[in-house]
């Protein structure tokens, strides 16, 4: 026995002359922005957390490193091998930091991305939703341009000149992968 959605709210149902495939579209359309922006305000939350955490701990990192030539013991033996050993530590915490800093980075490319297909779903959805828009041409090639020129990253770039000139998501998702195995990671700017 198949349940049956509970559709209250939406006029998808309807069979009569008001039901409109273009304003289910737009609905759904609106769902997904709905949904990645909710989640990108809750992971920018915990990034800026995170973010203000790992700035503390590089900078206790850098103060407890500065201060081990102050340490003072009458046991020189001694001094050298727990110097050497906090020393260490704080070379393999910095090395830590700094990995968290590279992939905090990548979450930065990640949700620049997803406001990116955000905006671009807002737009197709104002372009579908006005009748005087909807069949033109001309509006269609704008609302590319407008898509295009939003871009910061060159991937999108890529991504969206081969979806454009025909390939599909497998060509497009497997060139992305391709480029990915390829891409060095000494590339990474830090911030």
């Amino acid at each position: 026995m198949s349940e049956q959605i509970e559709t209250s709210n939406t006029d998808s149902h309807r069979s009569d002359l008001d039901w409109c495939q273009v304003r289910e579209t737009i609905k759904m359309l609106n769902l997904a922005i709905a949904q990645v922006s909710g989640s990108l305000i809750n992971g920018d939350e915990s990034v800026a957390e995170l973010t203000e955490s790992f700035t503390s701990m590089a900078g206790a990192i850098t103060e407890i490193r500065d201060n081990i030539g102050d340490v003072e013991t009458p046991d020189k033996i001694l001094e050298n091998d727990v110097l050497a050993s906090i020393d260490q530590k704080c070379q393999m915490l910095s090395n830590k930091v700094q990995s968290a800093i590279i992939a905090f980075q990548f979450y930065d490319r990640f949700t620049q991305n997803l406001s990116h297909v955000n905006e671009s779903l807002d737009s197709l959805g104002d372009l579908i939703g006005d009748q005087s828009k909807l069949y033109d041409p001309q509006e269609w090639l704008l609302l590319q341009k407008e898509m295009r020129d939003r871009y910061t990253m060159p991937e999108e770039v890529e991504m969206f000149d081969m979806i454009v000139s025909g390939a599909t998501v497998a060509e497009v998702l497997e060139n992305f992968k391709e480029k990915k195995v390829d891409q060095d990671i000494g590339e990474i700017e830090l911030f």
